[in-house]
């Protein structure tokens, strides 16, 4: 079975999510890059990324904060969302079971996929972070997935854009792939999906369907 994180590798939501994280996070005086938001919070829940920013702040957020968060990005995603591309292709071309796994909240995640009309490539195979105790680099979302599919962990591959990610899935015992085809990294950042034990790391869906294993989809 095939598990795909969401944002970052099936849609481009990464950088749209910063921009409205930085933006907010100004407004109560904290002061943050986009590349220091990427390089601490990338495949992390929401809930231990508040944590770690209100010790920053050293307040708790306000009340609607994350009301605020989220009606900025559905906003936002309405004009700009997108597909990674390449992602429907590639989706066509896979054969046996499917997955998203993903620290997303569930609705976030629902609308994404139907935002982009990627839904339907996983019948309802959505899982979020919501349902277990610890979110990435924790397995247990991975574990959870396995279980929910009926797939045993070893038979698993793992695609994820996040160090925290594929730390994850390897603790979960899942073979995994580093991705960097989305907006928000470069292909440099791949060196670091391997140094946190991915076996590979591709740019796009055009290398990633060139290397899965014949099990996992169709050939030419």
């Amino acid at each position: 079975m095939v598990i795909f994180d969401c944002d970052g590798v099936l849609v481009d939501s990464e950088i749209l999510l910063t921009d409205v994280h930085v933006t907010q996070l100004r407004k109560l005086g904290l002061n943050i890059t986009h590349a220091e938001l990427t390089e601490r919070f990338l495949g992390v829940t929401d809930r231990a990324m508040h944590a770690a920013l209100e010790a920053d702040l050293g307040a708790p957020f306000p009340d609607d904060y994350d009301r605020e968060v989220k009606a900025e990005l559905r906003r936002c995603s309405a004009r700009e969302l997108r597909a990674v591309p390449c992602a429907a292709a590639a989706l066509r071309r896979l054969h046996g079971p499917c997955c998203v796994a993903s620290s997303s909240a569930q609705a976030e995640l629902e609308f994404k996929l139907d935002a982009t009309g990627l839904a339907p490539y996983f019948s309802g195979n959505v899982f979020s972070a919501d349902v277990v105790a610890a979110g990435k680099p924790a397995p247990d979302i991975f574990l959870y997935a396995a279980c929910a599919m009926r797939v045993d962990p070893a038979e698993c591959l793992v695609i994820e854009d996040s160090v925290n990610g594929v730390k994850a899935a390897v603790a979960a015992g899942m073979d995994v792939i580093g991705f960097t085809g989305a907006s928000h990294l470069t292909p440099a950042y791949g060196d670091r999906l391997l140094a946190a034990g991915a076996h590979a790391a591709v740019g796009g869906f055009g290398s990633l369907t060139r290397l899965l294993p014949e099990r996992f989809v169709q050939l030419d």
